[in-house]
Parts: C-alpha cells; structure tokens; sequence
C-alpha cells in the first residue's frame, strides 16, 4: 500500500468548484474504482480524436490480475488501446464494469464509449 499512499500524498486530485446547483449526486460519489488494490490509476482524460474516456493503469506488486474498473454510468462501451489510444481488443462492459487480465508491472489503457443520452446531457449542460 506505500505506493498507492505515495500517489495520494504526491499526486492531489484536482477539483474545479462550482457554484450550487440542483443534482442527483450525494456529498460523497465515486466516479470511478479500480480493484484489486495492487492497480493504481494514474490518468483519466478526455480521448484525443473522439467523445471517450480514457483510463490508465498500472500493475505495482507483481502479480498477474484480474482487474476491474468500476465506470460512470453510461458507460456503454470500451477497448483496450496502446498508449496512442489506439484499439487493441474489444472488453465487455458489465453492469458498468469492465474486467481486463493485467500482467506483472504492466501499463494498461482503456478507452470508453457512452450513451448519446448521458454525451447529449452533458455537451447541453456545457453550452
């Protein structure tokens, strides 16, 4: 656990205040997880050349994993890519998870699709 100690100790997650407004969310949300706790996110970003979410990962103790990522809602699909983002293989989302096998010390991008509802929602509450 002294690594991922050491990313929450060195790398602040970075909030952007708003003002109050009406919303569905509690005071405390989770907007993604990653399990098992030998996995440490170190980026969620916007996709380069299209409306997606890209997620990346690495593997700290040395152990082949089964890891699982916990997405927003409406997540509708997703893909293993490189580190240019390009697709590697098709991964199932499951009850707004996706499950990928990650090797020992291994850096692993994913990049998911959502609904046209939730990208319509969120590009109108933009303009």
């Amino acid at each position: 656990m002294t690594i991922r100690r050491g990313y929450e100790l060195n790398y602040k997650l970075l909030s952007m205040p708003f003002e109050k407004h009406q919303g569905s969310l509690a005071a405390a949300h989770s907007f993604l997880q990653a399990t098992p706790d030998n996995v440490i996110v170190t980026a969620m970003k916007k996709a380069e050349d299209e409306n997606a979410l890209v997620v990346r990962f690495y593997e700290w103790v040395g152990k082949d994993s089964e890891v699982t990522i916990q997405l927003p809602a409406g997540a509708e699909s997703a893909v293993e890519t490189d580190m240019m983002e390009k697709p590697l293989a098709n991964l199932s989302v499951s009850n707004g998870r996706v499950s990928i096998h990650t090797k020992p010390y291994e850096i692993k991008t994913i990049k998911v699709k959502f609904s046209e509802l939730i990208q319509a929602t969120a590009t109108a509450k933009h303009d």
